[in-house]
């Protein structure tokens, strides 16, 4: 903000920078990383409550939490997703630049579970052009951004606005984000002992330094492995019981 208006001083277009007397703490602070991986046992228990409660938690918001752990896509390129980027023939899912952060894209080999998942989507989107369409009145033909983080917090007894917040339905279970389940991808993808190397680009992430310089090997097929061995942990915790 600060430099936002030092711009609109050089350009005449202001006389002074209203922003100059307020610093970090006047935000909240820095804003400190999250490092926050969910272990085999709380997907296991998390996912066992969200099933209980599927009324108040939703299929299609279930269906999201399970692509999101084996897929490590960053929130918005699910929730945002066109089917047009997906085809389930070829088991890829092809999001382009624009719709990626730092705008690099990525073709995603996708595990025969994720197919299998986004064929339940296909069929309860009833026609839609978007994976996860909007489910009210909306100005946008998918869902909102937070949608499936605001599902989590409602389990939580976590509402945002004036409601009055329910019951925390979870127990013990410490709470997590959208974000904290592409953390658990990317964990689990150590856990299974592949690569640095092949964790960073399954979750899209540049190599650092020398190596990001001179490595612009895709590891598509290693990909392949490791969405496809991630899917097979996961699956029977999630999906037991259907």
């Amino acid at each position: 903000m600060k430099q936002l208006f030092r711009h609109a001083v050089k350009l005449d277009l202001t006389l002074n920078n209203p922003a100059s007397a307020f610093g970090t703490n006047d935000a909240g602070g820095i804003e400190k990383s999250r490092d926050r991986a969910l272990s085999l046992a709380e997907i296991r228990e998390a996912t066992k409550v969200f099933r209980k409660h599927m009324d108040r938690f939703g299929m299609d918001n279930y269906i999201a939490v399970s692509l999101y752990l084996v897929l490590g896509v960053r929130k918005t390129e699910l929730t945002e997703a066109p089917w047009s980027e997906l085809d389930l023939v070829k088991a890829e899912w092809e999001i382009p630049d624009e719709r990626v952060k730092k705008g690099k894209g990525i073709v995603i080999p996708l595990p025969s579970q994720a197919v299998e998942w986004f064929h339940m989507l296909k069929a309860r989107s009833f026609g839609s052009d978007y994976v996860l369409p909007a489910r009210r009145g909306s100005n946008r033909p998918f869902i909102g951004g937070d949608t499936i983080n605001r599902a989590i917090n409602k389990m939580f007894g976590i509402e945002q606005g004036r409601k009055r917040p329910g019951p925390n339905l979870m127990g013990d279970i410490e709470h997590f984000t959208v974000h904290d389940l592409r953390r658990t991808f990317r964990s689990q993808v150590s856990a299974l002992g592949f690569s640095g190397a092949v964790g960073e680009r399954a979750i899209n992430h540049s190599l650092k330094g020398v190596e990001g310089i001179y490595d612009c090997y895709d590891y598509y097929e290693e990909r392949r492995q490791v969405h496809q061995k991630v899917a097979d942990v996961i699956e029977p915790l999630v999906w037991v019981g259907f």
